[in-house]
C-alpha cells in the first residue's frame, strides 16, 4: 500500500537568489532557489541549516524582493566530490501569518479563555395584549380627476456604434541565436560572482541562464566578465549537461530557461582565475570611500 504524499502545493522549478539567516546570525549566507511553492521551497547551499532551525530569507528577483520567516524541513550537505550527482542545500517550510501571530499570544490562553459576551436584559412584567380601536368613519369619496390628454410619443432615433479599427497585429520577435556557440555571463556584483566562483566553479560546474540553450553534449565557450575590473573576459571550454526548455510542456515561458554546463580543462580555469579571486576579495574588504 503506497503511502500519500504529504506535500499539498505543487512545487514549480524557479532559480532566483536568496539570503537567509539563522536566528542569533548578523551575517547572512547566499543560496538560490532551485523549485518554489507556496508553501516551501528548496534552497540549494553549501552552508545548509539543520533541520527544524528557524531562519529568514530574504528573496532577490531583479529589482523587487521579499522577507519571510521559515522553518528548515530537511537539510542535506553533499562532499564534494558528489556534488555533482547530489547538490547541497535544504527545503524550507514558509511559516503562515497564524503561526507567527500565534507567537505573540501567550501558551494556554487562546485556548482556555473567553471573551465575554454582552450581558442579556433582564424580563421586566409582562406587557398586557394591546385593546382593539373603535372603527374610525370611512372618509368621503374623492372626485374623480379630469381626463388627461393624449401624450404624442416619438420612436427613439437609432444610434449607430462603429467600433473603432482593430489595430494591426503584432510581429513576434525574431529570435537571435548566439553566434558561434559562444556565451556571455556577467555578474550584479562581486559577491554574486564570489558565490558562483565557490558554488558552481570550484565543483567543475556552471548554470547559464538563456532563451537558447545549446544542444546536449554540444562544447560552447562561455565568457566571464568579472564585475568591478577592467579587464578581459575568461573565456570557458564547456560541455553541455543539462538543458531547459524556453518554454514548458503547456507553452508559457520557462522561467529556469537555460543550461547546466560541465567545466573543461578546470585547473587551468581555477589558475586563471586565481588572480582576478584575489583582486575581487581585495575589492570586497576594502571600505567603502567617504
Amino acid at each position: 500500500m503506497s503511502m500519500p504524499s504529504r506535500r499539498r502545493a505543487v512545487r514549480r522549478p524557479r532559480r532566483v537568489q536568496v539570503h537567509f539567516w539563522r536566528q542569533g546570525d548578523s551575517t547572512p549566507y547566499i543560496g538560490y532557489t532551485t523549485n518554489i511553492s507556496l508553501t516551501g521551497m528548496f534552497i540549494a547551499t553549501n552552508s545548509p541549516v539543520t533541520s527544524g532551525s528557524r531562519i529568514r530569507i530574504e528573496v532577490i528577483d531583479r529589482d523587487r524582493g521579499f522577507m519571510m520567516e521559515g522553518v528548515v524541513a530537511h537539510a542535506r550537505k553533499t562532499p564534494v566530490e558528489l556534488a555533482r550527482l547530489n547538490q547541497s542545500g535544504m527545503g524550507v517550510r514558509f511559516l503562515s501569518v497564524e503561526e507567527l501571530v500565534r507567537e505573540l499570544i501567550p501558551a494556554g490562553v487562546a485556548e482556555t479563555e473567553e471573551v465575554p459576551r454582552e450581558a442579556a436584559p433582564r424580563p421586566g412584567p409582562p406587557v398586557p395584549p394591546p385593546t382593539e380601536p373603535m372603527p374610525a368613519a370611512a372618509p368621503p369619496p374623492k372626485p374623480a380627476p379630469p381626463p388627461s390628454q393624449p401624450v404624442a410619443v416619438t420612436a427613439p432615433r437609432p444610434v449607430v456604434i462603429v467600433p473603432p479599427p482593430s489595430p494591426p497585429p503584432r510581429r513576434p520577435p525574431v529570435p537571435v541565436e548566439p553566434s558561434g556557440g559562444s556565451f556571455t555571463v556577467r555578474f550584479s556584483g562581486v559577491e554574486e560572482f564570489l558565490e558562483v566562483y565557490r558554488r558552481d566553479i570550484l565543483q567543475g560546474g556552471l548554470f547559464v541562464s538563456t532563451r537558447y540553450p545549446a544542444r546536449l553534449q554540444e562544447t560552447v565557450n562561455v565568457e566571464l566578465y568579472p564585475p568591478g575590473l577592467v579587464v578581459d573576459p575568461v573565456v570557458v571550454r564547456a560541455r553541455v549537461v543539462q538543458r531547459f526548455e524556453p518554454q514548458s510542456e503547456t507553452g508559457s515561458p520557462n522561467l529556469l530557461s537555460g543550461m547546466g554546463l560541465e567545466l573543461l580543462d578546470v585547473p587551468s580555469l581555477l589558475e586563471r582565475l586565481s588572480p582576478v579571486i584575489e583582486r575581487l576579495r581585495g575589492l570586497q574588504l576594502r571600505p567603502p570611500a567617504v
